[in-house]
């Protein structure tokens, strides 16, 4: 994603929904057709097993196509789990094979990254990571930088970058539903599907593929672009296509074919058996590779359309009409519902982080500090600049407390813009919990004490006026839980003697940009609201050159930049981008994640609140039901069961 888009990410996941439970995971597309109204009928029995077992999983919206390469949307993803197992899971943010037999590794020697040489007109990616033809004065990173640090412009002699090259190995039991074997020859023509101009799919892992290929009958090779070091290389394996089955059609007949967008050949669990506007019913696929196990648990699995009515998705999962709602049926239902019910016995939910997290963000630098700071010439005052006020102002907030009343306790606290879930949290980094002596110990010595009034003020500060109260604005977006967030952390400031006064304003105003503008203009003093989640730690948001700013000199990103704070730290962008620069495997990736936190944790250029958090609701009876904050909750079709079908 390029630069210039991240400032837009925080947008509406704090208008979007219910703030901490059951938000929906995907709004609906522009073509997706209305979900129809539900209708209280129970699904038919099924009929083809001496003991048949079936489960009904209600969706929120109407899937668009199970043609896997024509831009499915949320729900028809949720059905294509099922049909097609893999090829590689994504669960806690980790990369799992299911039928590969491994996944490539730099250790292994499965995964290598190798030095070419490059010459004009070659594709690369740039040091912006924008895929183009190589040519005189583009800026690329050179064979080991890893970073726009030591990017150069290219001036025609010869260049060496850095390639990767992945090797995927497929197991040899692999079925499609008619026992035609999946061949590595099959995952190719997926790839010649994705790539092709008329197939609706994301072109992103195309455009910085130099080749895939069919090594023989079971492996492929990957081969990036030069200068594309992606950290998501252990996935570049395409999803297989039924080449025998398809190949007749040509991929623009393929997108708007029938066949292919409403019953594929497939090597999952379970395969298409009806597909109706509202309803898509599975049953088991006796080819399934792990049919041998007793997999999948159950004989039928249908998939029905029910909408997204909180009050009556609920009662037709209490009254046995859905056996599972999944995360877009289940949006707005109340939390406090959801635990009542489970307290009750009435069903059971499975709760993953979402996309998107609550921060306050300090006003550091802000834009009328840029041509010096004088409390003397009307600047503000310096509240924020010392490191020790802005770790007080932390332990003063009880963050657990708020994420308690917000979401009962449903969501994580976090310590960093990394989910305390993640791989790659730094759990050694500095946290700080709720101690009011603690931070009135650290704001005596930064030179805010007490005064008679039981208020913060400034004494023997640089370039704060004797006597000037800890006191400022408290920005946010009009939303009935922010406003109730504010008033919280409002209290909790006001107990350590700091006066931070809550102001909402519409979200279209508080996050404009330009001079003016609030957040984005850098015209705040502190400011609550959420940027959307990353699978890859979001250390870019804090990025110096990614400071809004007028000088495109100081502010590459001029108006664009998304660092609002102001603050900026040399060794935490080396770190950042050094991460960003690597993959997994290589040294720098982890460690480089690892500095990356510890600094920003160390210097609190914002607080981090809570994750945002959607459920997947059951009979109370399911089983193998783990919504995954990557994975999403059909990742595991074949363990789905309820009752006495379960292990």
């Amino acid at each position: 994603m390029k630069a210039s888009k991240f400032y837009v990410l925080i947008l509406i996941v704090l208008v979007a929904g219910l703030l901490a439970a059951c938000g929906s995971d995907t709004p609906a597309t522009d073509e997706t057709p209305d979900a129809p109204q539900a209708t209280h009928t129970s699904a038919p029995d099924p009929t083809a097993t001496t003991a048949p077992t079936s489960m009904v999983v209600c969706l929120g919206e109407t899937p668009n196509t199970l043609y896997p390469y024509g831009n499915p949307n949320a729900a028809a993803q949720e059905v294509l789990q099922a049909l097609y197992d893999g090829p590689v899971d994504h669960r806690g943010y980790e990369y799992q094979p299911v039928i590969l037999e491994s996944l490539p590794d730099m250790e292994a020697g499965t995964a290598v990254m190798q030095t070419v040489q490059v010459q004009a007109g070659d594709t690369v990616l740039d040091s912006q990571g924008n895929v183009t033809e190589l040519a005189l004065g583009t800026f690329v990173r050179p064979s080991g930088c890893f970073s726009g640090e030591c990017a150069r412009a290219y001036n025609g002699e010869p260049l060496e970058m850095d390639q990767m090259v992945a090797l995927y190995t497929l197991r040899s039991d692999v079925l499609w539903a008619d026992d035609t074997p999946v061949t590595a020859q099959d995952s190719v023509y997926g790839y010649t599907l994705n790539a092709a101009p008329e197939t609706p799919a994301d072109k992103y892992r195309v455009e910085r593929t130099l080749s895939y290929e069919a090594v023989d009958e079971s492996t492929t090779k990957w081969t990036g672009i030069p200068g594309f070091i992606d950290p998501e290389y252990q996935n570049n394996f395409w999803i297989p296509a039924p080449q025998h089955a398809w190949d007749s059609l040509s991929p623009a007949e393929l997108a708007t074919n029938q066949n292919a967008a409403q019953t594929p050949l497939a090597f999952g669990p379970f395969m298409v058996s009806d597909y109706q506007a509202d309803t898509i019913t599975l049953v088991r696929n006796t080819s399934y590779f792990r049919a041998v196990e007793g997999l999948p648990l159950i004989d039928r699995l249908q998939f029905r359309v029910v909408g997204q009515d909180p009050d009556l998705n609920l009662d037709m999962l209490k009254t046995g009409e859905c056996d599972v709602l999944d995360p877009s049926a289940a949006a707005g239902i109340d939390v406090a519902q959801v635990i009542s019910a489970m307290g009750n016995g009435e069903l059971f939910s499975s709760f993953a982080n979402d996309n998107g997290w609550m921060l306050l963000n300090f006003g550091i630098q802000p834009l009328s500090y840029d041509d010096g700071y004088s409390f003397w010439a009307g600047d503000r005052p310096d509240y924020f600049s010392d490191v020790r006020t802005r770790q007080a102002i932390a332990m003063c907030i009880d963050r657990q407390a708020i994420t308690d009343e917000i979401t009962l306790g449903v969501a994580p606290v976090m310590d960093s813009y990394v989910t305390p879930d993640h791989p790659l949290f730094n759990a050694e980094g500095a946290a700080y919990a709720y101690s009011p002596t603690d931070a009135g110990e650290l704001l005596d010595e930064a030179g805010w004490v007490l005064n008679t009034e039981g208020m913060r003020a400034a004494s023997q500060i640089e370039g704060v006026r004797d006597g000037t109260p800890l006191s400022f604005t408290f920005l946010y977006p009009e939303h009935p839980q922010t406003e109730q967030i504010a008033a919280m952390i409002a209290d909790n400031l006001a107990g350590c003697g700091i006066e931070a006064v809550p102001t909402s304003m519409p979200a279209e105003e508080l996050f404009a940009t330009g001079e003016e503008a609030p957040v984005f203009g850098r015209n705040f003093d502190m400011v609550l609201y959420a940027w959307q989640s990353s699978e890859e730690p979001a250390c870019h948001l804090f990025l110096g050159d990614a400071i809004p700013g007028e000088d495109e000199d100081l502010f590459p990103y001029k108006w664009g930049g998304w660092n609002a704070s102001g603050w900026a730290n040399e060794d935490y962008d080396t770190a950042c981008k050094s991460a960003r620069g690597s993959a997994p495997g290589q040294s720098s990736y982890q460690q480089d994640h690892a500095a990356a936190q510890a600094i920003l944790m160390e210097e609190v250029p914002m607080i981090p609140l809570f994750t945002y958090q959607h459920a997947a609701l059951a009979r109370v009876d399911i089983c193998g039901l783990q919504l995954d904050p990557t994975a999403g909750f059909m990742w595991n079709a074949e363990y789905l069961a309820y009752g006495d079908v379960c292990p």
